[in-house]
C-alpha cells in the first residue's frame, strides 16, 4: 500500500511540475524551443528521477531525497526574501513530496505481505 503512495505523490509532483513549466512558458508566449526548454527545467527531470524510482527503488529513493534537499537549499537561497507563507507553501509543493517519497521507498520493510502498511 505504501509503495501505492509512493508512485501516486511522486508522478502528481513530477507531473504538476511538468505542466507549471509548460504552463509558464506558453503565457510568456515563448517559442516552442523556449517551451520545451522550461518544460525541461524542471519537469522533466523530475519525471526522469521518478521513472529512475520506479525500476531501481533504492537508487530513486536516494535520488528523490536528495532531490529533495536540493530543491529545499535552491529555494531558501534564491527565494529567501519572499514572505514565510510563501516560503512554506512552495516547500511543500516542491521540496516535500520528493523527500517523503524517498523516505518511503528506502524505509525498511516490515517483510510481511498481504497486509496494509
Amino acid at each position: 500500500m505504501r509503495v501505492w503512495l509512493v508512485w501516486i505523490l511522486a508522478v502528481v509532483w513530477a507531473g504538476f511540475w511538468l505542466w507549471y513549466g509548460v504552463g509558464w512558458a506558453i503565457h510568456e508566449r515563448l517559442a516552442w524551443q523556449g517551451v520545451a526548454l522550461n518544460a525541461l527545467r524542471p519537469g522533466l527531470v523530475f519525471v526522469a528521477i521518478v521513472l529512475i524510482a520506479w525500476f531501481w527503488p533504492r537508487l530513486g529513493g536516494v535520488l528523490l531525497i536528495l532531490t529533495g534537499f536540493v530543491l529545499a537549499a535552491w529555494y531558501a537561497i534564491y527565494f529567501g526574501h519572499m514572505p514565510t507563507s510563501t516560503k512554506l507553501f512552495a516547500l511543500s509543493t516542491i521540496a516535500l513530496p520528493p523527500l517523503v517519497c524517498g523516505l518511503i521507498l528506502l524505509w525498511p520493510s516490515t517483510g510481511r505481505t498481504g497486509t496494509a502498511a
